[in-house]
């Protein structure tokens, strides 16, 4: 570009010529041109520094601390902490008398100060909850040999079938099963939690092999999760990074509210989300990833809450995109609110309904407007991308019991996002299998409300004893979707 030196102390001089003229024209258009292209970057810089977990997919734990403080600068109630006044009181419940494993009895003096006797008339009671000194159990199996008498034939005992082949018990590999898959302890915190708490030495490496029958007898319960929520008329997806090493896999989650079933796979594509979802014909929520979008649009629905970051991120803009993100942003966060009323109202109430379809007319308009005036610039191409995913938005006015949010599958994963970062991930591929199967029997005995230890050590105990586990879950019958009132 053509440098112009100019005083801008007094006014410049007038060109002389046609041609010079023509050349400041020029010089100046090009000047406009490059100074509308920084604009431009420097918004999208600013955009870039104003980006976190309000308005992106970005999780909260990387926010900046600007934004942190933000989201903790809540308005004080004026309240002091703790307990309300009029909060219900919660106390621990007294153990049945024959459940106690001791009583002592306090007795008063039996003479009063006065001089009369004290006649006992009843007691209060006071139970002291403690844990028992631990020390693991030893069974010794003496397998006993023999020759015969007469022809010197050797002869030798038989283990039974429901002893332990190795050194650990079922109660045992259950309890390390349980450690890393439900409380996320990576193998050198278990190997030295056993021999802190249980007084138990066990090496890495057999700690480690203890994974692989577990592995082997979680996999008949694991189908059976995975068949069964693929037979549910609702279910969420949803996927986050897996590690193996330094190679990026992906955990895939395809759950409900009473079962979660996960699987790694290498890809984050269609063929994965494929994978996943196998047979399954119900409604599906997930987020706005494409490798979703084979599933029909008639029952597929968007979350709303990813939405509303979008929007966030439109609404943070300066000038007319701004403007436009921030109308959008107020009509999907009242047609949030008015749907939360609906699903309250249990679907019989027609002015909720009729409320969102209005909201539903007044989001495309405002969608249309903001495309046709932004037209080929981020925002337009934003708002066409929403145009085209509009009847994914609004599956739930089809299909009333839909929820509005993938909050159920976002929930399921975050278990395993903590415990990516406390361990060394995945090494090999024994491991990318094992996690999705002790996630998915932790998750699911969880929603279930069953205990994951004793459902653990039933599976270990069964796979030690027969070989073959038939123990499976009490899974729930997928439930109709409630129905709109005409």
């Amino acid at each position: 570009m053509e440098r112009l030196d100019l005083d801008l102390s007094r006014p410049p001089p007038l060109p002389g010529t046609v041609e010079e003229c023509h050349r400041v024209i020029e010089a100046l258009w090009r000047a406009l041109g490059e100074f509308q292209q920084i604009q431009a970057r420097v918004e999208e810089l600013e955009e870039q520094l104003a980006l976190g977990s309000d308005n992106s997919s970005q999780p909260p734990s990387q926010d900046s601390t600007k934004k942190r403080a933000e989201r903790k600068g809540k308005r004080p109630t004026g309240r002091k902490k703790g307990a309300q006044v009029g909060h219900p009181r919660h106390e621990r419940a007294l153990v049945p008398a024959e459940a106690v494993d001791e009583v002592r009895h306090y007795f008063p003096h039996g003479r009063c100060e006065c001089g009369g006797s004290v006649a006992v008339r009843g007691f209060r009671p006071h139970q002291v909850f403690d844990l028992p000194e631990i020390r693991y159990r030893v069974v010794e199996h003496r397998v006993y040999e023999g020759r015969c008498g007469c022809c010197g034939e050797k002869h030798q005992g038989r283990l039974p079938d429901e002893v332990p082949r190795g050194q650990m018990g079922p109660g045992l590999v259950a309890w390390i099963g349980l450690m890393t898959g439900r409380y996320h302890l990576s193998l050198r915190e278990v190997e030295a939690l056993l021999e802190e708490q249980w007084g138990l030495k066990f090496s890495l490496g057999a700690i480690s092999q203890s994974q692989i029958p577990l592995q082997a007898w979680l996999g008949p319960v694991y189908n059976q999760i995975g068949e069964a929520v693929r037979k549910a008329l609702i279910a969420h997806a949803d996927e986050t990074r897996h590690y193996r090493g330094r190679s990026i896999y992906w955990l895939w989650a395809l759950t409900t509210d009473q079962m979660a079933y996960f699987l790694t796979h290498y890809s984050r594509g269609k063929g994965a989300a494929g994978e996943l979802l196998g047979d399954f014909q119900g409604i599906l929520v997930t987020d706005r990833h494409g490798a979703y979008n084979d599933h029909p649009q008639d029952s597929h629905q968007y979350c709303w809450a990813h939405l509303i970051r979008n929007l966030e991120r439109i609404a943070g803009r300066k000038g007319q995109a701004g403007e436009d993100g921030e109308r959008l942003l107020r009509a999907a966060r009242l047609t949030v609110h008015y749907g939360k009323l609906w699903q309250q109202s249990h679907y019989p109430s027609d002015r909720y309904r009729r409320r969102l379809e209005r909201l539903k007319a007044l989001f495309r308009r405002e969608l249309e407007q903001a495309a046709q005036r932004h037209g080929d610039n981020k925002t337009g191409r934003s708002c066409r991308k929403l145009l085209d995913d509009f009847p994914r938005f609004w599956t739930f006015l089809d299909h009333p019991g839909v929820p509005m949010t993938n909050n159920t599958a976002e929930r399921a994963l975050r278990p395993y996002v903590i415990w990516r970062k406390t361990s060394f991930f995945s090494q090999s591929h024994r491991g990318d299998c094992f996690r999705p199967m002790i996630l998915s029997l932790v998750e699911t005995c969880k929603r279930l409300k069953i205990g994951v230890y004793q459902t653990l050590r039933t599976i270990c105990a069964q796979g030690m004893a027969e070989g073959e586990v038939t123990f499976r879950l009490p899974l729930p019958e997928p439930q109709p979707l409630p129905v709109a009132s005409p």
